[in-house]
């Protein structure tokens, strides 16, 4: 890794920069009524706008937290790199494992009422990025790209959808050696093959020094092509394999040439990556890196990200199960009851804020792993 003064656009260690936390709670937006529609709705049929939002938001807020985890082990580290320190680089990666290992027990919890889980996904991301901290530019890239080839590699070799049942979402012999295994590295919602790879592009993105306008404005210009790209290719594939199938049906087409989050094929990591990218880059553009009050209740939503995935699974999403309302409503009232969430979660951070310094679960993840 360069040092940040050999370039204008490497980072330097400098106070924090809200845009991030602000785009960790669009990402936690985005979150919420994806997964309150999931649940609570009835179908997915729906005014054509609010199916079309959906089918981007998915994934995408995902994606957006993955990249942030990945900015937030550079932002951590970035000191004692640059500063040549071993004994510094030493801690940080201990921090690093120690986060790793409780965020992968924290996963596992959470996998026995939550099959979504991502946690899990963090955990072992966590645990490879404290060895990669120091790496150059071009590591971090190889890796992420090795992210995605070793996903597609697994894909050709193995029958991705041998353990689920489509029509209910249900992942079967999950709770097997080879199940757990399958579910966490393979074919799970989200699987270390190849979300990880955003961490380690995250990692990378950590460095550049979005806060100056010109590397934003090409980062962001980049991104947004690159995501924009991607969903026309997809879009043009698509259209030209439904006209000339080759045998292939209907679902194959749209899950090789698509850029739904299952199965995360390059088309989607292009898509996904380009757009949570941009959305971070122009969080921290519009917000600059002077905090305001405009901006405050969402820094403090984003801040509390951990706090808010398990309080939307406990306290959200679990209350819908308990009223017996699982596919009950309208899709629009199911995202409707996600934003209403996200409100809330809104409301309570800045009241929390005042008082605490940090949430009440990245308190306990602090103390508990430094």
């Amino acid at each position: 890794m360069q040092p940040a003064t050999e370039t204008g656009s490497r980072a330097t260690p400098t106070e924090r920069i809200i845009g991030y936390d602000v785009a960790r709670a669009l990402a936690i937006l985005g979150m919420v009524v994806v997964h309150f529609s999931l649940v609570l709705a009835a179908d997915r049929s729906g005014p054509g706008w609010l199916t079309a939002v959906l089918s981007l938001l998915d994934g995408r807020a995902a994606a957006t937290f993955v990249v942030l985890a990945g900015v937030g082990v550079t932002l951590m580290s970035r000191r004692v790199v640059l500063g040549a320190d071993k004994d510094g680089v030493a801690r940080a990666r201990a921090v690093l494992v120690r986060r790793g290992v409780v965020l992968l027990v924290l996963g596992f919890l959470n996998l026995r009422i939550w099959p979504g889980d991502i946690l899990r996904v963090y955990g072992v991301s966590l645990l490879l990025a404290s060895r990669l901290i120091p790496a150059s530019d071009r590591r971090l890239w190889l890796v992420a790209l090795g992210c995605a080839a070793g996903f597609v590699a697994l894909l050709l070799a193995l029958d991705f959808g041998q353990n689920w049942d489509w029509a209910t979402l249900t992942y079967h012999h999950l709770w097997t050696p080879a199940g757990l295994v399958r579910n966490l590295f393979y074919d799970g919602f989200r699987s270390v093959f190849p979300w990880a790879g955003f961490l380690f592009f995250g990692m990378w993105l950590g460095r550049l020094d979005l806060g100056n306008r010109a590397v934003n404005s090409r980062v962001l210009l980049i991104a947004a092509g690159t995501a924009l790209g991607a969903e026309a290719v997809s879009r043009l594939c698509v259209a030209y394999f439904l006209a000339h199938p080759g045998g292939m049906d209907v679902e194959t087409i749209r899950a090789l040439f698509g850029t739904e989050s299952m199965p995360a094929l390059p088309l989607f990591l292009l898509a996904s990556g380009g757009a949570a990218t941009a959305v971070i880059a122009l969080c921290v553009r519009l917000t600059g890196r002077e905090p305001s009050r405009g901006w405050r209740p969402l820094v403090a939503t984003g801040q509390m990200a951990l706090t808010w995935y398990f309080a939307h699974i406990m306290l959200g999403l679990g209350t819908v199960v308990a009223l017996d309302l699982v596919g009950s409503q309208s899709l629009p009232v199911a995202a409707g009851c996600g934003v209403g969430f996200f409100a809330v979660a809104v409301l309570v951070s800045s009241v929390w804020k005042m008082v605490f310094r940090h949430g009440p679960l990245e308190w306990v993840m602090r103390k508990v792993a430094g």
